[in-house]
């Protein structure tokens, strides 16, 4: 992960704002008194980042807000604190650190899916692609991106999975198409 692109000491008026408003004001700002969407008014994305390093997610949350459709609605630190924070914050998305404090995260997708099944969850992680992009996916995530990935790919696995696609690695994508074809039809 781009350290340049995830921290910085500056806030924003808009961060300050969606803070002091609560987690569901996005969905009213932009709107006129009746609930109609103001002309040209795109409502935000909103991500739960769970992350049990405090750097990081301190970073991710940055790098969300700074985004012109994206938000943090909320954070957690662990396994067990993210169905609470999921059941009360309802994202759009959950990006999910696949190693946390409290264990490994894939019995916590497949509960997500179970309990909020509209959520997204894109898992961004350190672990070995190879190893975990496959079981993740299986476990209900839309997609699995490397920490170490630039920032501009990381937002645009975010932005994938939010409309309904899936994302990962060009590399992992080839594998697992190959593993759909049947060896008679490779060239």
């Amino acid at each position: 992960m781009a350290a340049s692109g995830l921290n910085g000491t500056s806030s924003d008026s808009l961060s300050d704002l969606r803070e002091a408003s609560g987690p569901r004001a996005h969905s009213e700002v932009g709107l006129y008194p009746a609930g109609i969407p103001a002309p040209g008014f795109q409502p935000k994305a909103s991500i739960l980042v769970v992350d049990d390093d405090h750097f990081v997610r301190e970073g991710l949350v940055r790098l969300i807000n700074r985004q012109p459709d994206l938000f943090c609605c909320g954070q957690a630190d662990s396994i067990a604190a993210t169905p609470s924070a999921v059941a009360s914050q309802r994202p759009d998305l959950v990006l999910l650190d696949l190693q946390l404090k409290d264990g490994e995260s894939l019995a916590l997708i497949k509960s997500l899916k179970a309990q909020v099944p509209e959520t997204a969850v894109l898992v961004l992680s350190q672990g070995d692609e190879l190893l975990f992009a496959e079981k993740t996916l299986r476990a209900g995530a839309r997609g699995y991106v490397m920490k170490q990935e630039a920032v501009d790919e990381i937002l645009a696995a975010i932005r994938a999975v939010l409309l309904g696609r899936i994302y990962v690695s060009r590399d992992i994508a080839g594998r697992l198409l190959h593993k759909l074809l049947p060896a008679s039809s490779a060239p």
